[in-house]
């Protein structure tokens, strides 16, 4: 039971660190400075979100392996590489820290400057909600390639956190103007709850559960597969397996 308890806070701890760098970096050059989404901004939005996500894998991954992200989570049971008894625990350990992160971010900035950009939140862009669930898909698809090919040829936390960081800086530049680049329903969940509009269906919020868990799982799978990996439960949770 202690086990399980210091892995979930650890999750928690990891995907706030994430969280609060990532959508906080949204309220901080958009919102606090009164910038434009423009290529300037973008790019540094895209490097805080990877500094963001390295750090909070770095952070936590000897504790807990790192995963931060529900569709990592779900992944990689599918896949094998995470025993089913913790998935739940994860999952919630990383919402309550997703939501602990936006709360941060509103204290730190004020709630209606927060709330301006709606907290960093993820809607979908300029061409609708079905582009922007193919885009989360499809670049999630890869996400878990990427986290299963480097984690199969390392242990080493350094290096899974930098190509995971690489990716998702990528992954911004690519999204953000689609779906806001998510790829993590943790990340999408802790800003929708603070701004209020978790609940609202103007905002498509479910499309950042479900495109990133499908193409997450099938991501997992597709590299099993084309790897002919067989294991089961190659890396433990005290290994980063990560995010």
């Amino acid at each position: 039971m202690a086990d399980i308890i210091r892995k979930s806070l650890a999750e928690l701890v990891g995907t706030y660190i994430f969280v609060l760098f990532g959508p906080g970096s949204v309220v901080a050059f958009i919102a606090a400075f009164n910038q434009t989404l423009n290529p300037s901004t973008l790019f540094y939005l895209a490097i805080t979100f990877g500094l963001g996500i390295s750090v909070g894998i770095m952070a936590v991954a000897n504790i807990s392996g790192g995963h931060v992200n529900p569709a990592v989570t779900i992944a990689m049971f599918f896949a094998g590489r995470f025993p089913g008894k913790y998935v739940f625990q994860y999952i919630i350990a990383q919402l309550i820290g997703a939501v602990m992160a936006s709360a941060t971010v509103g204290l730190l900035f004020g709630y209606n400057v927060a709330n301006s950009v709606q907290f960093g939140a993820t809607i979908p862009g300029i061409r609708g909600p079905w582009v922007a669930f193919a885009g989360e898909f499809i670049m999630t698809f890869f996400f878990l390639w990427t986290i299963m090919g480097v984690t199969s040829r390392t242990n080493n936390t350094a290096i899974i956190a930098i190509v995971i960081g690489i990716y998702v800086s990528i992954m911004i530049f690519m999204l953000a103007t689609i779906s806001g680049g998510s790829i993590n329903p943790a990340r999408s969940f802790g800003p929708a709850v603070l701004s209020g509009i978790l609940l609202k269906g103007q905002y498509y919020q479910w499309i950042y559960w479900i495109a990133p868990v499908l193409g997450g799982i099938l991501g997992a799978l597709s590299y099993k597969f084309m790897y002919k990996e067989r294991g089961k439960i190659h890396y433990s949770p005290d290994q980063p397996i990560s995010s």
